[in-house]
């Protein structure tokens, strides 16, 4: 149980970093260490967060061409930037950090868990449906 909360908490602050990262100019490794030192993770939490971080600013651009090519009748600047990077964060996961063993149902219900609490209660089936479809095409 306690590495599963300590998970949840990972996205979340790879969430609050991304987020961070995408309103100001600042570095992301000051983003980045910004984030660790709030939270008070063991290092294989830290060494998750990190390495999830930086696998979605990495490839956000291919991450977004993700999004965009399972989108029906929506473009990809109408998604506000919280789905947007809950979705860009949850692909990168279920890409990027196979190590991790992680079922693709348990990144996408964490996603729809982030999308309740920090956008709307619309969004959960946005992003449920979104990351649903391209979980499919991986």
């Amino acid at each position: 149980m306690a590495e599963k909360q300590q998970r949840k908490k990972a996205r979340e602050a790879v969430l609050q970093a991304l987020y961070a990262k995408y309103l100001s100019s600042e570095d992301q490794n000051k983003v980045l260490r910004d984030i660790n030192n709030r939270y008070n993770f063991d290092n294989l939490t830290k060494e998750f967060v990190n390495e999830l971080f930086q696998k979605t600013i990495d490839n956000n651009e291919m991450l977004d061409q993700k999004i965009e090519n399972s989108l029906e009748n929506w473009d990809l600047e109408r998604i506000n930037v919280i789905d947007r990077l809950i979705m860009q964060m949850s692909i990168s996961e279920m890409l990027f950090m196979k190590q991790y063993e992680i079922p693709y149902r348990v990144t996408i219900s964490s996603a729809i868990e982030n999308a309740k609490k920090f956008s709307s209660e619309d969004s959960t089936a946005f992003v449920n449906g979104v990351l649903d479809s391209i979980y499919k095409t991986l």
